[in-house]
């Protein structure tokens, strides 16, 4: 998959941006603020319809857009996209609304209108980034994000089952408060069509991650042996809110994906069953997959306490190129690789080892620095180098 072309329009800091990208790649240098990690986040937003980095939409649109014209707030971003047997061209357009100052979303592709649904996974990239980190420091919420934004591009059916369960929950979680002052049994009666539908959509969810870890934990073993042979193996392990016994997790991996579900479905309804006081008296949903968490462990002990920072970094990219990997066997494509000053906190070492194993892949790679001596590599001289400055790209 190569992006052939990125338009923006009123998108962060640029008014309006053409550029047209080679087919390996390139190389972005710029000051902080200069716009480098707005045009990454442009096309990550093309691939998953959201942005890595921004707490709220309108500020993703240019503060002084539409005045000239008289109109409401917008941006726009553009992709051209090519792969081996298609071509296909997509467009995001954000409109703010002046009084409420909520942004409206609209998808297309080749020129007809779609749901954020079926938009998304048209575009899969892997993105580079020192926030990473919080794929192992942050909360349980970063990595079940993580988990859902890998799945939802390269299974449409575990982004629709996603978008349900959702919906779901949050019709389940008004019933639950409303129904705090009833007695059990009509809360039961109430809550058994809520209850099968969350079973349903949390089962296929839960048996999907635990497949695609199947899948990425022996990777990212091994990628994480290969930048640091010293240290201990590095695995990670599923912690499922609903009973489910470590034992079991790897069996429900392996077995027919609608076996597992039989089974995983079953241990729901038995917790949801056992924890209906609970979730009655604080009016919230208390297990399933919005619950759960993943746990880096180096040897027997938590990343997280008994990991130093450049290990705890180390392991976020052995993360990622695992990701890269299950994306290309899943697909049959490899993902655009966005590195967005990932470099700028790893010795000389692992810096060679990740731009060497990144170049020797068929991908196409872009990668942002604010130094230029860190992209100035013999590996990387075949890519272009681009300065950005105040939204306007120069080559060279």
């Amino acid at each position: 998959m190569l992006v052939r072309s990125l338009e923006l329009e009123e998108f962060r800091c640029f008014r309006h941006l053409h550029l047209v990208l080679p087919d390996r790649g390139l190389r972005l240098v710029g000051a902080n603020g200069s716009g480098k990690t707005s045009l990454i986040e442009a096309l990550y937003m093309l691939a998953t319809t959201k942005s890595f980095r921004a707490s709220l939409e309108r500020h993703l649109v240019h503060r002084s857009s539409g005045s000239e014209l008289g109109i409401p707030p917008y941006a726009r971003l553009a992709a051209e996209l090519f792969t081996e047997t298609e071509r296909s061209t997509l467009e995001i357009v954000l409109m703010v609304d002046p009084a409420s100052g909520t942004v409206r979303k609209l998808y297309r592709r080749d020129g007809r209108s779609l749901r954020a649904v079926e938009f998304v996974g048209t575009l899969r990239v892997v993105l580079f980034s020192p926030e990473d980190l919080e794929l192992v420091t942050g909360s349980p919420q970063q990595r079940r994000r993580y988990l859902d934004t890998i799945l939802s591009t390269i299974d449409r059916a575990y982004l629709r089952a996603l978008a349900r369960y959702t919906r779901i929950l949050e019709h389940r979680n008004s019933l639950l408060k409303s129904l705090a002052e009833r007695d059990q049994r009509a809360a039961d009666e109430q809550l058994a069509y809520w209850d099968e539908q969350l079973v349903t959509y949390g089962a296929y969810l839960l048996v999907a991650r635990l497949r695609f870890l199947a899948e990425w934990g022996p990777r990212l073993r091994d990628h994480f042996q290969a930048l640091d042979a010293r240290a201990q193996v590095l695995t990670t392990t599923y912690l499922p809110s609903i009973d489910l016994p470590e034992s079991l997790l790897s069996e429900l991996a392996a077995r027919e994906v609608a076996d597992a579900q039989v089974i995983v479905g079953a241990r729901y309804r038995e917790t949801l069953e056992r924890l209906r006081p609970d979730e009655l008296r604080r009016g919230s949903t208390l297990v399933g997959p919005h619950r759960d968490d993943v746990e880096f462990l180096l040897g027997e002990e938590p990343l997280t306490a008994f990991g130093s920072r450049g290990v705890q970094r180390l392991a976020v990219i052995a993360a990622k190129l695992a990701e890269i990997a299950v994306i290309q066997r899943v697909t049959d494509d490899w993902p655009v690789l966005l590195l967005d000053d990932a470099l700028s906190e790893l010795d000389q070492q692992h810096r060679a080892h990740l731009l060497a194993t990144l170049s020797a892949l068929p991908a196409q790679l872009i990668l942002t620095a604010t130094d230029s001596d860190v992209l100035e590599t013999p590996v990387l001289s075949s890519l272009p180098l681009f300065r950005l400055k105040d939204g306007r790209l120069e080559l060279g």
